[in-house]
């Protein structure tokens, strides 16, 4: 009687791992148990719903900012934005420095030297033909940072411009 009970056991434990591998008593409730009877085919949640509550893992964590310019700026070189300005002439001043006149979408003419304050960076250098700024920018972590722009002359009269004196 002592073998019979051995292999009661073995058969025991076989059917207990079917169940679980076949899914444990989930696989067993009443609401398994129940047949589809819906012609139409299920429909897969989206994946936010699946997801309850967890974040998607191929969502970026850092979402990146677009800079916003204010609407009211400050009046002068100070309320100019690197992205607006467009380089219309570079001239050399009396004392051997460089003088860019530029403009934005506004027709008004400015006059920038070295080391000038724009509204988002510096100008770091001007040459014969473009202007260096020296742009500050906020990156995806929060952190601001400075890249060089480089702003070419626009030649409109379809000439190089000479270099000097």
């Amino acid at each position: 009687m002592r073998e019979a009970d051995m292999q009661t056991r073995e058969w025991l434990k076989v059917v207990i791992a079917l169940l679980m591998l076949w899914g444990g008593p989930q696989a067993w409730s009443q609401e398994a148990a129940t047949p589809q009877t819906s012609t139409q085919p299920q429909q897969a949640q989206p994946p936010a719903a699946r997801s309850a509550g967890r974040r998607d893992p191929f969502r970026a964590i850092v979402v990146k900012r677009v800079e916003e310019i204010p609407a009211r700026l400050p009046p002068g070189k100070a309320g100019l934005v690197i992205g607006q300005i467009q380089v219309q002439g570079i001239v050399h001043g009396i004392d051997g420095e460089w003088i860019a006149m530029v403009d934005t979408n506004t027709n008004r003419a400015y006059f920038l030297r070295e080391k000038d304050e724009v509204w988002n960076g510096t100008v770091s250098r001007i040459t014969e033909d473009s202007v260096v700024f020296q742009e500050r920018v906020r990156d995806a972590s929060g952190r601001t940072q400075t890249r060089e722009v480089v702003k070419r002359l626009e030649e409109r009269t379809g000439r190089r411009p000479t270099g000097g004196r």
